[in-house]
């Protein structure tokens, strides 16, 4: 089996401070496969690997998801809209996503309520599939390019805003929709639990799907967005095993690990090391003993970021003795 692992949040994404992160940390199993594979330095963002993985931009996936919705796909123009929190830092607004908030069902639709009723004549509505998933129905052409939301989460969104032709507009509708979250009684209620408010949406995922290829026969992923590509390019799609031991043996799969994307985009570095660790033990090492006893034919490691690479290895390149293991430097 031919596995491709892609692991967002493996690279530490601010080089200035990787030396202090990473001091006294030690894996062993990952250093040796980085020290034995072939590595390709490639700096990347996460929607850029993605595109390189299927041949194009990751674009229409708000049409896929409204499709799959059973909602009338074919009907105007649809975004992602997910529901985030945005959290002011002296000069810059950072961007938290719904995975580090608790939001259920009622307040997802009281909220999509609000805005429904205050943006409906203007030709939008929004439906809020899930807690942390909505969408965005435009009665009008957008006109406008959106950054997608893997590569803003924990960045600043000044640096991300709507582009084009219609950017501005959209950049206006979105503090007029902020202001009106601001005043939401669920969102005081949210705050006085100590919880998150949901304060904006995040705009992504425009356009029309493309004709993408397989990268591999099955996809393995957590993230529902990921679902929807790998759906379209016609893979197999099932969750990513907790562990390498879940993993069933078969066909060539590409597997999306995401146990490090949270911590590396927040810059937790405690959680980093700890989720490291983890997958030190859950999945380095053994990855590096079936490479040894030739149960997998070829692994394939993608890590994006400033710092990004893609290391290939097959059981032949654990035989080059003269290649020493890399240090935890090679992650920032």
């Amino acid at each position: 089996m031919k596995l491709t692992l892609l692991i967002p949040g493996l690279c530490w994404l601010d080089a200035d401070d990787g030396g202090e992160v990473g001091k006294g940390l030690k894996l062993p199993a990952l250093q040796r496969l980085l020290g034995r594979g072939r590595l390709l330095r490639r700096e990347q963002s996460h929607s850029a690997c993605l595109a390189r993985l299927w041949g194009g931009e990751a674009a229409g996936l708000a049409r896929l998801a409204a499709a799959e919705a059973g909602l009338d796909a074919a009907d105007g123009d649809w975004l992602l809209a997910d529901p985030v929190h945005l959290r002011v830092d002296r000069d810059r607004a950072l961007l938290a996503d719904v995975g580090v908030m608790r939001l259920d069902r009622d307040e997802a639709n009281g909220l999509a309520d609000a805005l429904n009723r205050h943006f409906g004549e203007d030709g939008l509505r929004f439906h809020p599939l899930r807690p942390g998933r909505w969408l965005l129905h435009s009665a009008e052409p957008l006109t406008a390019r959106f950054a997608p939301l893997w590569d803003v989460v924990g960045e600043d969104i000044n640096r991300h805003l709507p582009q084009g032709d219609g950017g501005l507009a959209w950049s206006r509708m979105l503090n007029e929709l902020q202001m009106l979250l601001y005043t939401q009684p669920i969102n005081d209620a949210r705050e006085a639990r100590g919880e998150l408010a949901v304060n904006s949406v995040w705009l992504w995922g425009e356009g029309e799907p493309g004709d993408w290829r397989a990268p591999a026969p099955r996809l393995l992923a957590d993230d529902e967005t990921l679902h929807l590509l790998a759906a379209r390019a016609g893979m197999r799609v099932e969750a990513a095993p907790f562990a390498f031991d879940g993993l069933e043996p078969g066909d060539d799969c590409l597997l999306a690990l995401d146990a490090l994307q949270a911590a590396a985009q927040y810059r937790d570095a405690w959680g980093w090391r700890e989720g490291l660790e983890r997958l030190e033990r859950d999945w380095f090492a053994p990855l590096l003993l079936a490479l040894r006893r030739r149960s997998l034919e070829r692994l394939t490691l993608i890590a994006t970021g400033p710092a990004g690479f893609e290391l290939t290895l097959t059981p032949a390149d654990l035989w080059k003795f003269w290649k020493r293991a890399l240090p935890t430097a090679a992650l920032y």
